[in-house]
């Protein structure tokens, strides 16, 4: 293969059979791992000191005026070089919980692929996705395949798309607290807070996930019935209009629905909080609603199925041509073009402006070594 050879992928993600509409994937229920805090400009913070706590008032009304808000939000960081520094931190901080040994030779991550929520929402609504492409950087160093986003220019968002982030982040300012079932405190529109950043990981088909996700936590009442085995309850907080037409409605389904599901269903979330917004921009109730009912009222739009089974394919070709280079400096571009729905990929053979596995990461694993052997031999 020469360098940077295009080489399209016999996939077809917007031709959904019979089959993807029926079977599911073998998917294991997503396990956490604790988590991490990221700062307002992306760093890596060893604590939960940015978790917060989603305040819901009693019977979910309230009275937020959007439009008059000078909150601006956290600038989205674009990737336009690969990385996946902040979940590597993570497992480097968490000694030998997410090592194993190789016939006590070498030491590797103990799970098949390490990404972010964000790769495997691209991947899941690709076969919905008629819009948006996207790339993903590729790497497979030590028998794990390690995934990132990145955008190769700056992508140009709507107006609206900006707007109603921004009311989000105004919602977020007034019913996100530092504890459980306690008012937020006021701050400043333009205080930046940051993010909290769960670890997670999941089994589909048999591959073993390991991915850094955005979440937020659910005040839970001190007298509700909850396991004793649930440590924490995540949540997400969305807007919508409160009077939309039919064709709004369908536009809604067709994409906003489907992105809730995916960010939700990946991570064990049940239940989300949604506002609806007037039409004079006022957040007037915050209502809660089950994931399950987000499905339900969408499944003659999209089907989970198809989704899963498509990542589950797109999966299988990726192991198959990383397959013949396990190298820290080799990376794989694999691009999806949405309006034809062409996935294709080309690869770039040692160092280049594309390398995002650190080096620190590499000497962390030798570094491990003994550790694992001698944790080994202890049992």
């Amino acid at each position: 293969m020469m360098n940077h050879e295009e080489i399209i992928l016999n996939l077809k993600p917007h031709v959904i059979t019979q089959e993807d509409r029926t079977v599911f994937p073998t998917f294991s229920k997503p396990q956490t791992h604790g988590g991490f805090s990221v700062s307002p400009d992306g760093k890596f913070e060893k604590n939960e000191n940015r978790k917060r706590y989603l305040f819901v008032p009693p019977m979910g009304q309230i009275q937020v005026h959007l439009g008059d808000s000078e909150a601006r939000r956290s600038q989205r960081l674009h990737l336009l070089q690969p990385s996946l520094d902040n979940i590597l931190l993570y497992m480097e901080g968490k000694g030998t919980a997410f090592l194993q040994t190789k016939d006590q030779i070498s030491v590797e991550v103990n799970h098949d692929i390490v990404c972010s929520s964000e790769v495997l929402e691209l991947i899941l609504r690709t076969p919905y996705e008629k819009e948006e492409s996207w790339t993903l950087a590729i790497t497979k160093y030590r028998n794990t395949i390690y995934i990132s986003p990145v955008v190769l220019s700056e992508p140009n968002n709507s107006p609206m798309r900006e707007m109603n982030a921004e009311w989000i982040e105004t919602l977020r300012r007034h019913f996100l607290s530092e504890k459980p079932n306690t008012l937020p405190e006021p701050r400043g529109s333009m205080e930046q807070t940051g993010q909290y950043h769960g670890v997670f990981s999941v089994t589909i088909n048999g591959k073993r996930f390991i991915f850094d996700a955005p979440v937020l936590a659910e005040s839970v009442p001190n007298n509700a019935n909850v396991k004793p085995e649930t440590k924490e309850i995540f949540t997400d907080l969305q807007i919508r209009p409160d009077n939309m037409s039919v064709d709004e409605w369908t536009a809604h389904n067709r994409s906003q629905a489907l992105k809730w599901w995916i960010k939700c269903f990946i991570v064990g979330i049940e239940n989300i909080h949604v506002a609806y917004v007037n039409r004079h921009i006022i957040a007037h109730t915050i209502e809660k609603i089950s994931v399950r009912k987000i499905f339900r009222d969408c499944e003659t739009v999209w089907l989970p199925h198809v989704c899963f089974n498509f990542m589950a394919r797109l999966v299988d070709n990726i192991c198959s041509f990383t397959s013949s280079v396990d190298c820290h400096k080799t990376v794989y571009l694999l691009t999806f073009d949405a309006i034809p729905g062409k996935i294709s990929y080309k690869c770039y053979p040692g160092r280049s402006q594309f390398t995002f596995i650190p080096d620190w990461f590499r000497i962390m694993l030798e570094e491990r070594k003994e550790d694992l052997i001698r944790e080994a031999n202890v049992e």
